[in-house]
């Protein structure tokens, strides 16, 4: 009788990485231009604009954060207080540093 040849299984495909949302690319893009304009560092501009642009969702922010690499720590408040840090207005010239604190301080109850 001859001998079933071993069959190698099939491979299975890799999970694909999350894919970055088209709202936070476009925000990373935005704090691009405002860095080469000189208005704050890119990390700065961008926790600004990602702030702004989900005002209206703020349980999406911090996941839009997280997605776009900014700092996340333990726990919701923690990360919060990391991310305020690079938007304060006494540490961000951007335009719209201050109103991206107010939208963030909610998320620190």
């Amino acid at each position: 009788a001859a001998a079933a040849a071993a069959v190698a299984p099939e491979p299975q495909p890799q999970p694909a990485a999350p894919r970055k949302s088209f709202i936070v690319a476009e925000c990373e893009a935005e704090a691009r231009a405002d860095a080469a304009q000189g208005l704050c560092e890119f990390p700065q501009a961008l926790a600004v604009r990602l702030a702004l642009r989900f005002e209206k969702r703020p349980a999406d922010i911090l996941s839009s954060m997280e997605q776009a690499g900014l700092p996340a720590a333990k726990d919701q408040r923690s990360t919060v207080k990391a991310i305020m840090r690079l938007c304060h207005p006494d540490k961000c010239k951007h335009p719209e540093a201050k109103r991206a604190m107010q939208i963030l301080s909610p998320l620190l109850a």
